[in-house]
């Protein structure tokens, strides 16, 4: 499962944020608008991880778990008792590897988890690409992923290497190797592709107050496509300051030219929806299914999972490749 471009040199970090993944439904959004903004745009605000992601079904809200006090307990919202933790490669594991989003940490990251079945939730930004794991399945994690990084766990006072017992990295070698096929995992959810042309984005924090009514109106005032052919999704992520963006042609047109940055070569990009009924916290493997062939034909891809449904991000000039892909793995 190593991936040739990656040597175990390579740093995975365990980032100190514990963050809690909550599911608020589309009519409620205006009972928690002020708690958002407080959480996410006021100029005190400071999110060390925030992520908000509008789709057809509701609102996926990820936010650290001492800032869960700010969202009001209500019927509307679903909270499980779950705390995840964040797992990032460091930018210089990358080299010059070409690929876009999770292309670099398929082989490395997202399959190995799959093998030891942990459930995992992906979320990928303008800057970088972050695997979430539950925090009971964060030791066996590193067990798993020692085989490929040297693993370092962020404390809040710095960066420590994380260390393991003989006993525990031959465990995980052994269970690294059992899965020898070359094989592609079947895909068992339905997905389907929305009509909307996307673009991944990010923006200067500095701007931030010359565009925080435009950002407000996507997250909270959004209207639902009249053509059924198209779905409403929209992703904005607050990381460490950095600010990412998803959004289709027509949320892009709103900002003002020169205001967001952009890849030079963004020819657009289309989005495949995985699943059309909850997929659940416990199943391991999905993004793997999704991943890992899209991976093997050298195609960039973004992932965003949700509290129910996972959405991956691929060129606008090779969807049809990858739909053709991905549908002759499909076992349903």
């Amino acid at each position: 499962m190593m991936n040739g471009s990656l040597g175990h040199s390579s740093e995975l970090h365990i980032l100190e944020h514990k963050l809690r993944v909550s599911n608020l439904k589309k009519d409620a959004i205006s009972s928690y608008t002020h708690a958002l903004i407080k959480i996410s745009l006021l100029p005190r605000s400071r999110p060390r991880f925030f992520s908000f992601t509008e789709t057809r079904d509701g609102y996926t809200i990820i936010v650290e778990d001492d800032l869960c006090k700010e969202l009001p307990q209500s019927e509307s919202i679903d909270m499980p008792d779950l705390v995840w933790r964040v797992l990032t490669v460091s930018a210089g594991a990358y080299g010059s590897h070409q690929l876009t989003g999770i292309n670099r940490i398929v082989k490395t990251v997202i399959s190995p988890l799959a093998d030891f079945k942990i459930s995992v939730l992906v979320i990928s930004t303008y800057q970088s690409d972050y695997v979430l794991v539950k925090e009971m399945d964060l030791d066996t994690a590193i067990k798993c992923l020692s085989q490929n990084y040297k693993i370092f766990k962020d404390s809040g006072m710095g960066l420590e290497p994380v260390t393991l017992s003989i006993a525990d990295r031959l465990d995980g070698m052994t269970k690294m190797n059992e899965r020898k096929t070359d094989e592609h995992r079947p895909i068992v959810h339905p997905f389907t592709c929305p009509m909307n042309r996307f673009h991944v984005t990010s923006l200067d924090s500095r701007m931030l107050p010359s565009l925080t009514t435009i950002l407000l109106d996507l997250m909270f005032y959004s209207k639902t496509p009249v053509d059924e052919r198209y779905e409403p999704f929209f992703h904005i992520s607050i990381v460490e300051g950095d600010i990412s963006l998803v959004l289709d042609s027509e949320a892009l047109s709103r900002f003002p030219e020169g205001s967001l940055y952009t890849n030079t070569n963004d020819e657009g990009w289309k989005m495949i929806r995985v699943g059309d009924t909850p997929l659940g916290f416990d199943e391991s493997g999905v993004a793997a299914q999704i991943a890992e062939p899209l991976a093997d034909v050298q195609m960039s891809t973004y992932y965003i999972s949700t509290y129910g449904l996972g959405h991956t991000l691929v060129p606008e000039s090779e969807v049809d490749k990858a739909i053709e892909l991905l549908s002759s793995l499909q076992v349903i």
